[in-house]
């Protein structure tokens, strides 16, 4: 994949003559500073202290009155967080970032950026990236914090407090950002800082910049930790500062998202209609006239939808959601592509033209898949407990019985972990309460089958749920992944906490399941009549882990933990109500290992395993 890269550095020389006849000797190599560069295409130029530059390193303590960010892990990111302003940031504003756990913000996406770190401008998501110190960093190890404060007027300072990097206990970064409406510049400070982000290849990754919402003009200080005169260090301090050129014009009129928020792909019921959508945005820095968003619906390669719509004018950084007045039907069971093109005379900016989403028209009961059978490539991680998760979201109420997932190479036998977790009310998975949960041993390629017909698993319409897959020890198998266009834009990875794939614009998770239609007038208001124990989640777990189970009656029920041999190490029993019901197993005081636990009500009982880590 290429990669564009702009880089600006201004050099300054100090030069002379020597004309004394006398003077035999060899001259002193002049000075060369490196405290300013830039200006990128639209005028931001930036400076720094190293070389006696203006910017005052003054570390500002925000812990005491700002915000702790929660739910940072490693290679993810929450968000939106408010500025509590409008700050300018090129020709347009922002109030409103998504944080990164790997030291960056966006202004406009919660696309994950992670190893191996292109340079900027790039126009691939995320873009209106501002890398403060981007490496691979892991919040799920060590004591790392994230912090942010603003006093809704003119200031916001968000600051990384001791961040280990990514399987490197020795390291420790701790670096802040200042964003000054007042002025308009951004300010980077950098702490006490132990650590280079080299990686298992033995390559440095690192970016220090800015770039626009398209990733097509930016101002690059360091990429994978070159040039070396400008490595971060404690009382580094750099300063982003604008002067814009008046004579810099663009026009670049794009899409944003196709059908819904996060251009995501969709389930169709076969032969009703669907409303047509698709979000516009005129990303350039001058007003426009005349807007065009062409429509095309194809199955293969047949046109089945075609239909413009004009939009008279869009301000610059303005967008619009628009809805086509011809909804979409599906007459066949089968998958559809759904492209969308923005059309502007003169448009200087061509990656963000085209956006293809996919629809697959379904009937129940039905499997459903946004992947094919056969996968094109493989995925894992360089962890133990890692893995992915694929996003569903249908448009009428389902009844889970099987999931599958794809094993594209077993490579030694290994536990695989899987689970069906809700929406938290935030669009993201919730980890903390699955709807259930299993582990299989993987010995072999190919798909996977678990059933969770006993777990009684019921979807409302539209809401979104995860099927999420994880593997116990890196190196046992690879993660099938399907590489066929159109693609769902709803992959999800998991390295210590669940965030959208980095790479689900180039595949699909292959994970499916098999629904059918949900029976009952309102089933969580019916009384049980199951006995389930589900698995416990997380597993592996450190310290802590959650057993969930249901019953038909209240009554008094039996739940131990027992280990390899038999023992019982802990007593969970206890008087319970109909229904599901969760109890916690705090295991600070055992051992790492493989346990069991027994559940027991009246002649009924189920046992499951599960594995401490510590």
């Amino acid at each position: 994949m290429k990669r564009i890269t702009t880089l600006s550095v201004v050099f300054l020389f100090l030069a002379g003559i020597a004309t004394a006849a006398t003077n035999s000797g060899t001259s002193e190599p002049l000075p060369i500073t490196f405290d300013i560069g830039g200006p990128d295409a639209f005028g931001y130029s930036w400076e720094d202290n190293d070389g006696g530059g203006a910017p005052v390193y003054s570390w500002i303590d925000i812990t005491s009155i700002g915000t702790r960010v929660t739910g940072l892990a490693d290679d993810n990111n929450v968000g939106p967080v408010g500025m509590g302003f409008n700050f300018p940031y090129y020709w347009y504003e922002v109030n409103r970032m998504w944080i990164g756990s790997n030291g960056y913000i966006s202004f406009s996406s919660n696309a994950n950026y992670a190893h191996p770190f292109s340079g900027i401008p790039y126009y691939v998501l995320p873009n209106d990236l501002v890398a403060i110190l981007t490496g691979d960093l892991d919040f799920t190890q060590g004591d790392g914090e994230c912090w942010y404060y603003t006093n809704s007027a003119d200031t916001f300072i968000i600051s990384y407090l001791h961040v280990r990097e990514f399987g490197t206990a020795n390291s420790s970064h701790t670096f802040q950002c200042i964003f000054s409406a007042g002025d308009s510049t951004i300010k980077f400070q950098y702490g006490p800082n132990q650590g280079t982000f080299l990686d298992s290849n033995g390559e440095n990754r690192t970016v220090i910049g800015i770039e626009n919402v398209n990733g097509q003009v930016g101002l690059e200080y360091l990429h994978d930790n070159n040039p070396v005169q400008r490595m971060w260090h404690e009382n580094l301090a750099i300063v982003f500062h604008p002067d814009p050129d008046p004579n810099f014009v663009v026009h670049d009129f794009g899409i944003v998202d196709g059908l819904v928020d996060g251009s995501a792909g969709q389930f169709i019921r076969l032969n009703e209609p669907f409303t047509v959508q698709v979000n516009a945005k005129n990303f350039g820095n001058q007003p426009e006239d005349s807007l065009r968003v062409l429509c095309q619906i194809r199955k293969n390669y047949e046109t089945v939808y075609t239909h413009d719509y004009w939009i008279s004018h869009l301000d610059p950084g303005e967008e619009q959601w628009i809805t086509y007045p011809d909804p979409f039907t599906p007459t066949q069971d089968t998958v559809y592509r759904a492209t969308f093109s923005a059309i502007l005379s003169g448009d200087q900016n061509s990656f963000n033209n085209s956006l293809t989403c996919e629809i697959d028209a379904y009937q129940l009961p039905q499997q459903i898949a946004f992947c094919d059978d056969i996968g094109e490539d493989g995925r894992s991680w360089n962890g133990d407990f890692s893995g992915f998760a694929q996003e569903f979201q249908i448009p009428e109420p389902v009844h889970m019985t099987n999931a599958y997932f794809n094993v594209f190479a077993s490579n030694a036998p290994g536990p695989a972990y899987i689970w069906v977790l809700p929406d938290d009310g935030n669009g993201h998975p919730d980890e903390g309460n699955p709807l259930a949960g299993d582990t299989i041993t993987i010995t072999s390629d190919g798909w996977k089958s678990v059933d969770f017909s006993a777990d009684n698993i019921n979807i409302a319409a539209n809401d979104k749920f995860w099927i999420v897959v994880l593997h116990a020890f890196q190196g046992t198998f690879a993660f099938g992944m399907d590489q066929t266009f159109p693609l769902s834009n709803r992959g999800w990875e998991y390295t210590g906490g669940l965030a959208p794939d980095r790479d689900r614009s180039l595949s699909d998770v292959m994970i499916k399941f098999d629904a059918e239609a949900q029976t009952g007038i309102d089933d969580e208001n019916m009384a049980p009549t199951e006995f389930s124990l589900s698995q416990n989640y997380p597993n592996p777990f450190n310290a802590k882990t959650n057993i969930a189970f249901t019953i038909e009656n209240e009554s008094d029920v039996a739940i131990g933990i027992y280990n390899l041999t038999g023992q019982k190490v802990a007593d969970l029993s206890g008087h319970f109500d109909a229904g599901e019901n969760v109890v916690s197993w705090d295991a600070s005081d055992a051992a790492s290992g493989v346990y069991f636990y027994r559940l027991s009500v009246d002649d009924k009982s189920q046992t499951r395993k599960m594995v401490l880590l510590k």
